[in-house]
């Protein structure tokens, strides 16, 4: 009984698909599969099904960083002249173009390629698109849902990595360390942005935008 049960195990792990096996099968005398070898790469783990969800969230962070840079145009033009709400949303724009190149490097680490056709899986209200419209605090809370949107997503593929067959862990502690932290402080920041300039607006001053903009300007 023992003997059929190291025979199986023995079986299974000749059949599997190695690097090595290709290998051997590629330099032999009567190469099988034209000598290709199709498993000496990177991947390993739940990469392959994790890929499209990693690609799609690389180009939510390319979607996001160009409405922040157009957000910040809008607000550095001479009509509006906001430098605290221009530096604001250039400075998220920077950071959500740089969470996106960080992304597809580590997709590439792990052996996959990027697809920029991988449609983001969330959507952004229709209102929201209309970014030439956008008072001040529009725009604050426009870039809180955005930044929220972006931290809901990476806590989806954290779970998914955690509760997938092969756990990969390797993807899970990716998301949570370079993602995780620097969203939840994006968020806190905008949601006490919002708050602080909706009770400054309350008070009915004319000054109070200007004065919020320049608060901006030193935080920054």
């Amino acid at each position: 009984m023992l003997f059929f049960g190291v025979l199986s195990i023995f079986l299974l792990t000749a059949s599997a698909e190695y690097c090595y096996s290709d290998v051997e099968n590629a330099c032999s005398t009567m190469p099988k599969n034209d000598g290709q070898v199709a498993n000496c790469n990177a991947r390993y783990g739940a990469i392959e099904t994790l890929k499209a969800d990693l690609q799609a969230y690389a180009n939510a962070n390319i979607e996001t960083s160009f409405e922040f840079l157009l957000m910040s145009t809008h607000f550095g033009n001479y009509e509006v002249h906001r430098d605290g709400f221009k530096g604001l949303y250039r400075k998220l724009s920077d950071q959500s173009w740089a969470d996106a190149i960080d992304l597809i490097k580590y997709i590439a680490k792990r052996g996959g390629t990027m697809d920029l056709n991988q449609l983001p899986h969330f959507k952004k209200p229709v209102k929201q698109s209309k970014i030439l419209q956008l008072t001040e605090i529009n725009s604050l809370a426009k870039a809180l849902d955005s930044e929220k949107q972006l931290a809901n997503e990476a806590l989806r593929i954290h779970a998914e990595a955690q509760h997938h067959p092969k756990q990969d862990a390797g993807i899970a502690h990716y998301i949570e360390e370079h993602f995780m932290e620097s969203l939840s402080e994006r968020v806190r920041d905008l949601a006490g942005y919002s708050n602080d300039l909706k009770n400054l607006l309350q008070e009915r001053d004319p000054v109070s935008v200007f004065l919020f903009d320049e608060y901006l300007q030193k935080v920054l």
